[in-house]
């Protein structure tokens, strides 16, 4: 039940991103990003834990702001990932690199929020 709740809040926080950035946008509709925040889901769930134990000593120099570009870079192979499977005409187009450190935040915040709720389960 936690990975439908991470999947969720994953999608919930893009979709928030891309009403509040007006360089990320989807298209084909509520698919887009429910199925980004499922591949993102699972990158976090595999690819996350290692890229933070391989830039542990640029994460520690930078006081954790360097889980901005970790997050950005997540979605940029998540809209990558999308674009390769070609699900359904669904796809994130990205304006450019500020676009993605800017939904990394929000998407930093969503996890945040969603570690923190789910911490008693």
């Amino acid at each position: 039940m936690k990975i439908i709740y991470t999947i969720l809040v994953n999608a919930i926080a893009l979709f928030i991103a891309s009403r509040l950035l007006s360089g990320f946008v989807f298209e084909g509709g509520i698919l887009a990003p429910i199925m980004v925040g499922t591949i993102l889901s699972f990158l976090n769930f595999i690819l996350k834990p290692v890229l933070k134990l391989l830039s542990f000593p640029f994460i520690f120099i930078t006081g954790g702001l360097f889980l901005i570009a970790i997050n950005a870079f997540l979605i940029y192979l998540s809209s990558y990932l999308l674009q390769v499977m070609d699900i359904a005409g669904t796809a994130l187009n990205v304006a450019d690199i500020l676009t993605y450190v800017l939904a990394a935040v929000i998407f930093g915040i969503a996890n945040w929020f969603i570690h923190w709720f789910l911490k008693d389960e």
